[in-house]
């Protein structure tokens, strides 16, 4: 604020009164002798006047400060105790090193990035795999800390339960990593994107594959929830559009122990492929009994080739195996990648694993999109924003789909070539075990949309499972 002074003047104005008198005359009498006049006295020393006061200095106006940007706060709900656990952290880190990536470091005092001009906190919550746990979280983050867009989680059920929270509160929630579907299907809502993969890209991209190189039956072992089932139905469209037939569809609870009865189920069914659809600890077990009751050596068994520390326990007797795979770091050649890797091998001394690059990714949309807002989070308008958005990530080129938020990105085959993790130089552990067979493009698999009561008004052009 400017201050201003004023000098004010003091004139002071010295009146001197003259008077004189006047009396009545008298008769004149001889004058008194003359005295001598006195002598002149001097003049009193004339008093200098005292030094006039010099007006105070003009401070000069403080800089005006520009009012600080509100802090955007993003709540990420995720798993970070339980079976799934290793896939919280790598979709944390994922996400840290995506905001990094992409505000190209700067960060303001209290060492929070800058994205469109708003210092970003990730306040992130542990729901455990419950959905009804995830949904209370993320009310809470919205209504008590203010949060203004949700990401996450890892498990599908807890996805599905919070498409309703964004609904409810027309908040954006961008999901990653679960894959189901039915996210972006039955219970699509306009504030609901991805920069997941779905179950059909899995199955898609290896479908082909299998039908032309081994045979045209499928089996396949499902874990009995959204996930599981989301990619069973997913394999029955991906098979048949490529010639093929799925005879076997079997499901079996998230706690099973022992899978001798569901893999003689499809044993019986003398398919001539096995799919798998499993996460967690519990596919070490299946993978054991598959070996235990020869199934590796009378049918093919595909699947999704997962995270780094389970390869060994999991795929030791499969060398020379080809399987799809979500993400390896060794697959993508591209600048985004090349940051993650470097990133995640200096922070953490181990490379980023399956759902590394997801995390990003939805940092890399959420950045893009606020981008062109002008850091405006209100829902409608992020909407507008991310529909149609294509962007560069750590797997190359995604495309979000206007029609039904699905998120379009390349998959990959790759062959299993060795099990053998070695420390580089640097002392980080190194996984260099695959070839790649096949990397798809974007927008090759030909995604169906999966919505039910709006498909012929968003999605008419699109293929229909």
């Amino acid at each position: 604020m400017k201050h201003l002074y004023k000098l004010v003047s003091l004139i002071v104005l010295v009146g001197m009164l003259l008077s004189a008198c006047v009396t009545t005359p008298t008769p004149t009498q001889a004058p008194a002798p003359t005295k001598a006049p006195e002598p002149t006295k001097a003049p009193a020393a004339t008093v200098a006047p005292a030094a006039t006061t010099a007006p105070a200095a003009t401070k000069a106006p403080e800089p005006t400060k520009a009012p600080e940007a509100k802090v955007l706060k993003i709540g990420m709900i995720t798993m970070k105790s339980g079976a799934l656990a290793y896939y919280g952290v790598a979709q944390e880190r994922g996400f840290m090193i995506g905001l990094e990536y992409i505000s190209k470091g700067q960060k303001d005092a209290q060492g929070r990035y800058i994205i469109a001009g708003r210092p970003v906190e990730v306040l992130v919550r542990d729901a455990e795999g419950n959905p009804d746990k995830a949904t209370s979280m993320a009310r809470e983050l919205i209504e008590k800390d203010g949060v203004e867009i949700l990401q996450g989680p890892v498990n599908s059920t807890e996805a599905l339960a919070l498409t309703a929270v964004a609904l409810q509160y027309k908040k954006i929630l961008m999901v990653d990593p679960a894959a189901s579907y039915l996210i972006t299907g039955t219970n699509f809502n306009p504030y609901v994107f991805r920069t997941s993969r779905t179950n059909y890209d899995d199955v898609l991209v290896i479908a082909k594959y299998l039908v032309e190189n081994v045979g045209k039956n499928f089996a396949h072992i499902g874990i009995d929830n959204a996930f599981g089932k989301g990619s069973g139905a997913a394999l029955k469209y991906a098979v048949e559009k490529n010639g093929g037939k799925l005879i076997a569809d079997i499901y079996a609870p998230a706690d099973t122990k022992d899978f001798t009865s569901y893999i003689q189920k499809a044993l019986d069914s003398k398919a001539e492929n096995l799919f798998l659809t499993w996460a967690g600890t519990g596919y070490v077990t299946l993978f054991q009994q598959l070996n235990d009751l020869g199934a590796t050596k009378k049918m093919k068994v595909a699947t999704g080739f997962g995270d780094n520390p389970s390869f060994t326990a999991v795929f030791g007797t499969a060398i020379g195996q080809v399987g799809l795979s979500v993400y390896h770091y060794t697959a993508p050649k591209n600048e985004v990648n090349d940051f993650l890797v470097k990133r995640y091998f200096e922070l953490y001394k181990e490379p980023p694993d399956l759902f590394s690059p997801g995390g990003m990714a939805s940092a890399i949309a959420l950045a893009a999109a606020l981008e062109k807002t002008k850091g405006d989070t209100t829902g409608d308008v992020m909407v507008k924003a991310l529909e149609g958005l294509k962007f560069e990530g750590p797997k190359g080129t995604y495309y979000i789909r206007p029609e039904d938020h699905v998120c379009l990105q390349p998959m990959y085959i790759l062959k299993l070539v060795n099990l053998d993790p070695h420390k580089g130089a640097d002392g980080t552990v190194k996984y260099d075990w695959f070839e790649k067979v096949y990397e798809s493009k974007y927008d090759e698999l030909g995604i169906p949309c999966t919505l039910e009561k709006d498909y012929a008004s968003r999605c008419g052009n699109l293929p229909k499972p």
